[in-house]
């Protein structure tokens, strides 16, 4: 009886091997940019606007939402401007020294800053508290957190930007390039 000549196993080929620890490094990766960032005791967290902060060297946007830019005006009531620009960096400097901030990266902006939906003491979301004390407008329709119901609150109870007329921060920063 002849035998046909046994075929031997192949190896994986090298290159499926290379993509499949590339994968798992990607993964690992991925995994870790989302993991919360806390400011520890010894971090130094400065607030440059009121929808970004650094915590230590590492630059956050508030995800889910677009503040008045620090220079920019806004109109009260009677027509009377005031900083909100300035107003809305106070009101999140508050928030962040209620202590225990906490940042869980959601992506990257086009300025390389880290955007992450953050909380302070008490699990308090950052995001929807500035928009609900009426110094940030809710960013839903550009894939943000939602925040149309604290939006709409700060609107029927004129807080903040919402008392009398403000430029959208987006239009704001168009018609004010940087440098200006």
């Amino acid at each position: 009886m002849i035998r046909a000549p046994r075929r031997r196993r192949k190896s994986p080929p090298l290159i499926f091997l290379v993509l499949l620890v590339l994968g798992l490094l990607l993964i690992g990766y991925v995994d870790q940019q989302r993991r919360e960032i806390r400011a520890s005791d010894g971090a130094v967290v400065t607030v440059r606007d009121g929808d970004s902060l650094a915590i230590d060297e590492t630059e956050f946007r508030i995800f889910g939402i677009d503040a008045p830019e620090l220079r920019q005006t806004c109109s009260d009531a009677e027509g009377k401007p005031w900083r909100c620009g300035e107003a809305a960096k106070s009101a999140l400097r508050n928030l962040v020294a209620e202590g225990d901030l906490r940042c869980l990266p959601q992506a990257r902006d086009r300025f390389g800053r880290t955007v992450a939906t953050c909380r302070v003491k008490g699990d308090r979301d950052v995001g929807e508290a500035m928009v609900r004390q009426g110094l940030a407008i809710d960013f839903e329709d550009r894939g943000g957190a939602n925040y149309a119901a604290a939006e709409s609150t700060a609107r029927r109870d004129k807080r903040g930007i919402w008392q009398g007329r403000f430029t959208p921060p987006a239009d704001w920063r168009r018609d004010h390039p940087r440098g200006d």
